[in-house]
């Protein structure tokens, strides 16, 4: 964290369970002044309120009845003198900690029930008794002071890990400093709330004694170790630093990022000038009872945060949050400062530079977005505001299809700039990741309050974090398409260009990652995306493959008309090893005659290739097929392999077994293209038109859905005959229900490296040409017996019109487009807020029609290694004859004049090797 506490650390005594770890701290110059806030008159608490429905739910509670019935001095002694843990199972069932099964009640408080099995503890039996005693770790807090953590010694068959021990008191501490801060926060808020004629003091009084009572023994609070299946270390409460890395030192709660006490934090905010204060001073004995929870709690847990190292993850958010809130309650400039500058690091290391969290991840993404829109618009005056930036129209004919527009930060002097800029590019993030409507969010309390924004669906890539968004059409008629290709950065992921498709705002290939993890880590592997799997195997082909963090998938093309999107990526990363190409170009076609969505998937390598379509999680709809099936082998693994149902996430044998979880198998011949139908009770969702020709097999199975149902899966496998290795093109055409246009559709033998598609609507017959070699000169010989020839990577033939995706040209029958090649090499990048963007790049050359490239996707490849994508704002040549191009994300990374190199300053910090070569994608039409 910034401004790590370096005051000459006191003696260190040895851990009183087991070990020490030591770590290195790491120091952040604060960049942002706090001075426009010290000087700022604000009370950034006042706007501080919980939905009425939750202070209902709360009131309702029997445990807060009966505290209420309780006087202030009882309450005070139901204040835990120590810290507790809260990663603890439940000794006599199988509950994990992750089930956080053990609860607690005010009215029998020296007693913890599991709601999953009702076994009370303790008990005859548990803490299991050593030499007649229940075995302690005996801790001295501070000098002189000694706490008692009694344990339940797990026996060896049972334990979960070596030594187990299961802290029953400790579990219990916790759930009572969780249950009484949340109390004195409820009654804070309540107080505030109410008219004076109608408060109950009592309320008022309880919640002050709670405060004072914890700003009593927080000092004494150990420092420990709280993770999920580990074992559990306690350390003297005046531990100095370092503390360990990702905030796993802690006084407070289960993380160093939570410790200080924002329900206690706010509860004080309100009531501190309240006479209740003084009353629980003098319960207390306590003559100054302001000042012992201002400096020996709120302060003193502040503090502890500044001798963490900043992971720059979601926990710096908490982090922060607490700095900045103690900061302006105790108008303590340093912890402001501090608190800025963890912002303004997680700006720079927390995002992608087009303002994707790290993770990757849609749900993190929305969670950690929601942080900061709301604590953050609270605790930083002016966070999020700025200026409107409207990138140009998306070339011609783009008029009929709005641009996006976004908000960007007004410079670095205003304090938060930097993560409000980026905030502004994560809200807009926020919006691409397809989201099945029927999942239901969480949604968190936020301050001040803020209202949801209403979805803009539109065309979108995500150039840093790798995801590709196609939206055409409105309403029943919409068809939503995305293409993933996340990196593995930050989280383990195995769903490299992986789809979802949504049809009339509906999912109907759908994916388990909005969904809460599985017992097993089934929805972790990638044979439960909607991806192509070669030999059976997870991507990334082994584990010890799968722990190296590697980018994502490389961005070859992305460009979106309304009635024309192209998007293509490639992952020689997914299979390194088995694949030398693994490649997917997607596209959406949406006018007056036709609307559809086509996949081209091309895999070379490996013996035995699997395409499989899932439908949403949930749903009752299974697959159809207009041929007979007979019943399919009873697993998809291999015979060497053993499914295991019962294997834990953790032991990771899903990435090895997971084919073994499809069951219900039947099966099908495959000798040309075919139809495959997902249907649901309420009838045809898609239907998919299945165009290689090569012979293979069709499964119709279901597979795990942690929602409680299973969903239909359609698996297309292909499999060597010779030693020779497979090459496969599978081409799918995803037909929405009986609003398509289409009356035919079939595929055309054409040149190798070509894939010709025919379709016929009320309108006639047209062509969709696509060349797996962009730049390469093709020919192919359409269905009426004329050539077209052509460098673009996708041509779409109508009888009055040619579109062409890529390239430079397309001609045929008379007809020609063409549009000139932008592209170049980057000399050196600029990031600059003072523009129409977040930045500039500038070329080491001129680029053609700079004018015409607004609102385009501009691709840069590293050194071949890889490559990311930008969206243009404006661009143009200079007088020195180089060009100038301006994009609307950061630009994420700086060129070193020596080394030629890219080290990229916003997540994931990687550097890049040159030349860094750029192309514009471009979409162009024939008159």
């Amino acid at each position: 964290m910034p401004l790590p506490d370096r005051s000459p650390p006191g003696p260190r005594r040895a851990a009183a369970i087991t070990g020490s770890v030591f770590a290195m701290i790491a120091c952040l110059t604060p960049t942002v002044s706090a001075q426009a806030l010290a000087s700022a008159r604000f009370d950034p608490f006042a706007g501080f309120s919980l939905p009425p429905s939750w202070q209902e739910e709360f009131w309702a509670d029997p445990d807060v009845e009966a505290l209420l019935a309780m006087e202030p001095a009882a309450v005070a002694d139901l204040v835990p003198e120590q810290a507790g843990f809260h990663h603890t199972r439940c000794p006599s069932c199988d509950a994990t900690e992750a089930d956080d099964a053990l609860s607690w009640s005010v009215t029998t408080p020296e007693t913890l029930t599991c709601r999953q099995c009702e076994a009370t503890f303790p008990n005859d039996q548990i803490p299991a008794k050593v030499e007649n005693a229940v075995p302690a770790d005996r801790i001295e807090v501070l000098p002189g002071v000694f706490h008692q953590y009694p344990y339940h010694l797990v026996e060896a068959p049972r334990a979960r890990y070596p030594g187990e021990r299961i802290y029953l008191d400790a579990k219990r501490d916790d759930l009572k400093r969780t249950f009484l801060a949340r109390f004195a926060l409820y009654s804070a808020v309540s107080h505030r709330d109410t008219l004076p004629a109608r408060r109950d003091p009592k309320r008022a009084a309880l919640a002050a004694v709670i405060l004072l009572r914890f700003a009593q023994v927080y000092p004494a609070f150990a420092v420990h170790y709280d993770q999920p299946g580990q074992p559990k270390y306690l350390q003297p409460a005046d531990l100095r630093p370092p503390y360990r890395e990702q905030f796993r030192s802690a006084k407070w709660d289960r993380s160093g990022a939570l410790n200080v006490p924002m329900n206690l934090l706010i509860a004080y905010a309100i009531l501190r000038d309240d006479p209740a204060i003084d009353e629980a001073g003098r319960l207390l004995e306590d003559p100054s009872p302001r000042t012992t929870i201002e400096e020996d709690l709120l302060r003193a847990s502040a503090r502890f945060l500044l001798g963490h190292p900043d992971p720059h993850d979601e926990r710096s958010i908490y982090a922060a949050r607490g700095l900045l809130a103690v900061g302006h309650l105790l108008g303590d400039a340093r912890l402001t400062e501090a608190g800025l500058s963890t912002l303004d690091g997680l700006a720079r290391r927390g995002f992608y530079h087009d303002g994707h969290w790290r993770s990757a991840d849609p749900d993190a993404h929305r969670r950690v977005v929601a942080l900061l829109d709301g604590w953050f618009r609270g605790l930083v005056p002016g966070l999020g505001e700025g200026k409107a930036v409207e990138p140009r129209p998306v070339g011609p004919g783009s008029e009929r299809s709005p641009a996006p527009t976004v908000a960007l930060g007004d410079g670095a002097e205003t304090p938060g700039a930097g993560v409000s800029a980026i905030l502004a590019l994560a809200r807009r993030a926020t919006e691409v990741p397809l989201l099945d409507p029927e999942q239901a969010e969480i949604h968190q309390v936020s301050w001040p309050p803020t209202p949801p924004i209403p979805p803009d669906r539109r065309p979108t890539l995500l150039g840093g974090a790798g995801l590709a968004r196609l939206a055409a059409g409105a309403g029943p008629d919409a068809i939503d398409l995305e293409l993933r290709g996340y990196g593995d950065f930050d989280t383990s992921r195995f769903d490299r260009l992986a789809i979802r498709l949504a049809i009339g705002g509906r999912t109907v290939l759908g994916d388990l990652d909005d969904l809460p993890a599985s017992a097993d880590g089934w929805e972790r592997s990638s044979a439960s995306h909607n991806a192509v799997i070669v030999d059976g195997l997870n991507q990334r082909e082994s584990p010890a493959e799968a722990r190296t963090p590697l980018p994502g998938s490389d961005i070859l093309f992305f460009a979106a008309e309304p009635d024309l999107q192209v998007a293509t990526m490639s992952d020689p990363r997914a299979y390194p090893t088995t694949s030398s190409r693994y490649r997917h170009t997607i596209a959406v076609v949406h006018d007056d005659r036709a609307r559809f969505a086509l996949g081209v998937f091309e895999v070379r390598g490996g013996h035995q290739h699997d395409q499989l379509f899932h439908a949403p999680p949930g749903s009752a709809a299974r697959w159809e097929v207009p041929r007979p099936t007979k019943p399919g082998p009873r697993t998809l693994l291999p015979a060497s392999l053993i499914y295991l149902p019962n294997a834990r996430a953790e032991d990771g044998r899903w990435f090895l077994q997971a084919f073994g979880a499809f069951r219900d198998l039947r099966e099908a011949p495959l000798d040309g293209p075919s139809l495959a139908d997902l249907v649901g009770p309420e009838g045809p969702l898609v239907r998919l038109h299945l165009l290689d020709p090569g012979p293979g097999t069709l499964f119709l199975a279901e597979s795990p859905d942690p929602s409680g149902a299973a969903r239909g899966t359609l698996i297309l496998r292909r499999s060597a005959a010779t030693e020779e290795p497979l090459s496969s093109t599978f081409v799918t055409l995803y037909e929405p229900p009986g609003r398509s246009g289409l009356k035919r559709v079939g595929r055309v033998e054409s040149p190798e490296g070509t894939v010709l598609v025919v379709l016929e609507t009320a309108a006639g017959i047209e062509h969709l040409v696509v060349n797996s070699s962009p730049g390469s000169v093709r020919e192919v010989v359409l269905t009426d017996g004329e050539p077209l020839r052509t460098d673009g990577l996708l041509v779409r033939v109508r009888d009055d019109q040619l579109l062409l995706a890529g390239g430079t040209f397309a001609e045929q029958r008379g007809r020609r487009v063409e549009h000139n090649r932008a592209e170049g090499r980057i000399r050196a990048s600029v990031p600059d807020s003072t523009g129409p963007g977040l930045g500039r790049f500038e070329a080491e050359g001129p680029i053609a029609d700079p004018e015409a490239l607004a609102g385009q996707s501009m691709i840069v490849s590293h050194g071949g290694a890889s490559s990311r994508a930008w969206t243009i704002v404006r661009a143009e040549n200079g007088r020195d004859g180089r060009a100038r191009i301006e994009v609307l994300e950061e630009p994420g990374f700086l060129v070193d004049p020596k080394s030629g190199a890219a080290q990229y300053y916003q997540f994931p910090g990687a550097l890049a090797p040159g030349p860094h070569r750029f192309i514009v994608s471009r979409i162009s039409r024939s008159e």
